[in-house]
């Protein structure tokens, strides 16, 4: 159904191969916007529907700004930028390699960085412009094991607040996306990644990496699907005064977690955990 806020505008979005940003892209050309879908394998684009499919990759500048020049040229703007790229590694603090600690946070937080503060220009001298930052409800709550991954979101919701504060003046905005459990290849890719380290068999993680994976499954099963972050994402940019964050598919449980002061959810998530 097409939108009439849409009026053409024009979006790029970061992670079109499959899961959220595949089904965004899709949804907001339905909803009438020119949208720029990119992803590091432009053959993984070949389905999709979108007015431009790009090779992009978060973690390169010199590929963000390809990108960017070659959206110019076509359009002569680009109105709303979606980070959806991003992926997890489960491990423990004590040994999650340095290596996939730094590749999270090049995915995760720099590259999002980076994509913001090339387009924040474009935005600032036409006085418009969206970006949204899709982050997640570890950037609110921290989870055994995905203490790289929840740094990393952590750390791209403390930018984007005070980016977003930075902006306003220009009528530029910022928003946060917070999903809950989300039926994409997520999970599967992250557990192949970390199959290497959760898999030891003597390391003294070896019971948590077990709980938490059981966890993780009979959650999985109240997972929602893309769709469902796609709906707040036309919602929020099509909003004239958005929130600057909206949760996706999180339990009220969770909700109501959120909700208490440090001291009383750091107890209740250590009693959770600490039952191994």
């Amino acid at each position: 159904m097409k939108n009439e806020s849409a009026d053409h505008k024009v979006a790029l979005i970061t992670g079109c191969s499959s899961g959220i940003g595949y089904d965004l892209a899709d949804r907001l050309t339905e909803a009438g916007y020119t949208v720029v879908a990119t992803a590091r394998q432009i053959g993984s684009l070949e389905k999709l529907n979108a007015a431009m499919k790009l090779t992009l990759d978060v973690t390169d500048e010199l590929s963000i700004n390809s990108a960017l020049a070659e959206t110019m040229k076509a359009y002569g703007r680009l109105d709303i930028l979606v980070n959806n790229a991003g992926y997890g590694f489960c491990g423990s603090v004590e040994e999650l390699p340095e290596k996939e600690l730094r590749a999270i946070f090049e995915v995760n937080f720099f590259g999002a960085v980076k994509l913001m503060r090339a387009v924040s220009p474009l935005m600032r001298e036409r006085k418009t412009g969206t970006i949204v930052n899709i982050s997640s409800i570890a950037g609110k709550l921290p989870t055994v094991g995905g203490g790289g991954y929840c740094a990393s979101k952590f750390a791209l919701e403390g930018l984007s607040d005070a980016f977003r504060q930075e902006l306003k003046p220009f009528g530029v905005r910022v928003i946060l996306i917070e999903p809950g459990l989300i039926g994409t290849c997520f999970q599967r890719t992250m557990d192949r990644l970390s199959e290497e380290i959760t898999g030891r068999s003597l390391s003294p993680y070896r019971s948590m990496y077990d709980q938490n994976h059981s966890m993780v499954t009979k959650a999985r099963k109240m997972e929602a699907k893309p769709g469902a972050v796609s709906d707040v994402v036309l919602k929020a940019i099509s909003a004239k005064n958005p929130k600057a964050r909206y949760l996706v598919a999180v339990p009220l449980a969770l909700k109501l977690l959120m909700r208490l002061g440090d001291g009383k959810r750091d107890r209740i998530l250590e009693a959770v955990t600490g039952k191994r």
